[in-house]
């Protein structure tokens, strides 16, 4: 196979921008349902922050005016780079799949950066200047540190013990995943509680321990328990839809609308770059961008703190 011979890092301009975040959003079916969009400024409000009251009355003698976004939260872009090595032997092992090769490669890229970009969404607290965590907790603040920072209560810390959530079991604080979602929905600002668009994303762990308390039981008929294999008896939680979005921490649970939730990339920020470098033996593959993660309305925002979950039996 060929090698690149010349390489360079380039912007990309809008155009180009908006069709290769398209493209990285194709890739999740979770970031096709959020903001993923283009901003103007590293720093600024929030574009679709909600109302957190009613918009429409009368005024004597003038027109009538809700406050968007009265808490004046904020964003903050940071500098984001995704990146991948392919060794020259890679490269000469692939030569059979020359023609499709370059589509393959760009879909497998993109791909991992849309997965790295929701595990940051999650697992995010802070922005080094150095990264080293495995989980990406120290590449951006995600949605999760987003509320700790600006309203802590959305952020359920604590059961029956201190800095100790535990669910399932006769003595837990949440007995079930219904409890539980039915508790976050109550969390949620007055006006959100009925709304029609609420989902109650959950980590695959609590959503397997649920089916294996299921499973013990012994009142679930064959037909019963072939629905449970296919999660057609995991489909729902307090009344809600679920969802198990790929890379979120397993023993996550927030109630949200996916359209509250948002990543920011500014524009004319992202920058490509296709390198041989020839002390590595390897052609450099990065792809460079400023970015943030916010949560348009925090009172439309509830999740417990998964690091404090402690499940059935568990010290």
């Amino acid at each position: 196979m060929a090698r690149l011979s010349e390489g360079k890092v380039f912007a990309i301009e809008t155009p180009k921008e908006t069709h290769l975040l398209g493209n990285i959003q194709k890739k999740s079916d979770f970031l096709q349902r959020i903001n993923y969009v283009l901003v103007d400024d590293v720093k600024g409000q929030l574009i679709f922050g909600g109302t957190e009251g009613i918009i429409t009355g009368r005024k004597e003698n003038a027109r009538h005016y809700g406050a968007v976004d009265p808490s004046g939260y904020g964003y903050e872009c940071v500098d984001t780079d995704s990146g991948v090595m392919i060794p020259w032997g890679r490269l000469d092992q692939w030569g059979h799949l020359a023609p499709q090769f370059a589509q393959m490669w760009a879909d497998y890229v993109q791909r991992q950066i849309a997965l790295d970009e929701i595990q940051i969404g999650f697992y995010g607290e802070s922005a080094a200047k150095v990264t080293k965590d495995p989980q990406g907790k120290d590449v951006n603040k995600g949605w999760m540190q987003f509320a700790r920072d600006n309203k802590p209560t959305q952020v359920l810390t604590r059961g029956k013990a201190e800095n100790i959530i535990r669910i399932f079991g006769e003595n837990a604080d949440y007995k079930n995943l219904d409890e539980l979602a039915y508790d976050l929905k109550q969390g949620l600002n007055d006006r959100h509680r009925d709304a029609g668009d609420l989902v109650f994303l959950v980590g695959a762990d609590l959503v397997a321990k649920e089916a294996s308390i299921v499973y013990r039981g012994n009142s679930l008929i064959a037909t019963e328990k072939a629905a449970l294999n296919t999660h057609d008896l995991m489909k729902t939680f307090g009344g809600m839809p679920a969802m198990i979005v790929p890379n979120m921490p397993g023993r996550a649970a927030i109630v949200t609308s996916l359209d509250n939730l948002s990543i920011y990339t500014q524009k004319g920020s992202i920058r490509r770059s296709f390198r041989e470098d020839q002390e590595e033996k390897a052609i450099k593959d990065s792809y460079y961008r400023n970015m943030a993660y916010a949560v348009e309305d925090l009172g439309k925002f509830s999740a417990i703190e998964f690091k404090n979950v402690k499940l059935e039996n568990e010290q």
